[in-house]
């Protein structure tokens, strides 16, 4: 993968002011099937302390089914079950956002709940009104929780169309100009190869050729969560076209957003590489 490498530089995230936090399953589970609040708590945190900073950001969080199926004690196995996953999903929205406003209160920060389908984006009344609606959240200094509405998006749960999260995370990015986009789960980033098969692997810092890099990977890198490594590509993507800086990082890591925002290098980097001068943040 050299020829889609480029040299590590200091990267300019410091200067991020609205930044898009995509948060996994596997990330938010510890790949259990139950939320792990622990993590979460800790994630939150993070989050509390870029929006204190004043930073805006909106988080794009997976763990909908796996809460569904905490609920309901994990008798229901949504295997290749596309209505099984619906019905947990609508068990579990609930239950995510009620540790999410929990975990926000306790900072005295108000949080909001977005469901969105693919109509919200590709119809260009309901795209306004979703971009109007976030950029209002956000003048409000409140912090919204957005997932794709499983209930009835069966495009989601079955992979096609926005994919996962990942792509939703892109989207969102590209809605609200976002400075950054972090896409947060359970690897450092991207290597060099499949670190869970091959040996002696390299973390890349940098990747500056997304042509290249999407020639050669090949699949997801966990089956647990549904977004893999090829639909978190297609999200930076997206996100890059845009102006929006991308990092890929192991949330795990301890104050992994806090870090970043400080201009670590931690995970892989995605530089922007356009926006369009015609669109301005806060229209």
């Amino acid at each position: 993968m050299a020829m889609t490498t480029g040299p590590e530089s200091k990267r300019p995230l410091a200067e991020a002011q609205r930044v898009v936090v995509k948060l996994g399953t596997g990330l938010l589970t510890g790949g259990v099937d139950v939320l792990d609040l622990d993590i979460m708590a800790k994630l939150v945190a993070q989050i509390v302390a870029l929006h204190q900073r004043g930073i805006e950001v909106l988080v794009v969080s997976s763990g909908a089914v796996a809460a569904g199926r905490q609920a309901l004690n994990g008798s229901a196995d949504p295997s290749d079950n596309v209505t099984l996953r619906q019905a947990l999903a609508a068990v579990g929205q609930s239950k995510l956002m009620q540790v999410y406003e929990g975990l926000f209160a306790a900072s005295n920060v108000s949080v909001a709940q977005a469901l969105l389908t693919r109509g919200d984006i590709v119809d260009d009344v309901h795209r306004l009104n979703t971009q109007n609606t976030l950029r209002e959240l956000l003048r409000l200094r409140v912090v919204p929780i957005i997932n794709e509405n499983d209930v009835v998006a069966v495009d989601e749960l079955e992979g096609v169309v926005i994919g996962d999260n990942d792509t939703l995370s892109g989207v969102v990015a590209r809605l609200v100009e976002a400075d950054l986009l972090v896409i947060l789960g359970e690897v450092a980033g991207l290597y060099s190869a499949d670190p869970n098969t091959h040996k002696n692997v390299q973390l890349i810092p940098v990747v500056e050729d997304l042509d290249a890099l999407e020639a050669e990977v090949g699949g997801p890198l966990d089956d647990r969560a549904r977004g893999g490594m090829v639909t978190k590509i297609s999200a930076a993507r997206q996100a890059t076209a845009d102006g929006t800086s991308v990092v890929i990082a192991d949330g795990r890591e301890p104050d992994v957003l806090t870090r970043l925002l400080s201009g670590e290098p931690l995970g892989t980097w995605f530089p922007p590489t356009h926006r369009d001068a015609s669109t301005t943040r806060g229209q």
